[in-house]
């Protein structure tokens, strides 16, 4: 699959407020749609938020496009510190790839990227958090290397989901 991998701009910022919202939908609404995911998927991946993100200068948000199409996105933020290792070392924030795109590699390919910009701008490692069930997401970064060191608790709408830890030295 012809893939390029970009970073994001301003135009960017409507496609990519829907792609969120897709995967987020198909990742973690297993059981429907309810209050709280509608409040924070409208407020977390509206227009303006991304347009922040987007804009933010600890931050790179890389796009991958076959044929002018959106087909994933992952978000870095650079000034971050790991709790579990105590090490300032910058976050995947977002590693997301359109529903009917996955197994294709793009995540691959967005990963590899990601990691490869991190380790040219100094850094020795990159750490994410995913959803405890999400078993193909964790199966796919411990293919990667990375290394399950720990949990975390994502506070949504007052409720909180356990999401793992994981980590990967990149020096």
């Amino acid at each position: 699959m012809n893939i390029k991998i970009r970073k994001a701009t301003k135009s960017d910022v409507r496609n990519l407020s829907v792609l969120k919202k897709q995967v987020f939908i198909s990742t973690y609404a297993l059981d429907g749609i309810n209050g709280e995911f509608s409040n924070h998927i409208t407020k977390t991946f509206s227009e303006d938020e991304i347009l922040k993100s987007i804009e933010e200068p600890d931050k790179i948000t890389l796009l991958a496009e076959k044929d002018g199409f959106l087909l994933g996105c992952a978000e870095i933020v650079l000034n971050s510190t790991c709790k579990e290792t105590g090490n300032k070392s910058p976050k995947l924030y977002v590693l997301y790839v359109f529903e009917h795109a996955k197994g294709k590699g793009i995540g691959y390919q967005l990963i590899t990227e990601s990691e490869k910009l991190v380790k040219e701008l100094g850094y020795a490692g990159l750490w994410l958090t995913v959803y405890h069930e999400n078993r193909a997401a964790i199966n796919f970064y411990l293919r990667q290397l990375y290394k399950d060191i720990g949990a975390f608790q994502f506070e949504m709408e007052g409720n909180f989901y356990e999401n793992r830890i994981l980590y990967k030295d990149l020096s």
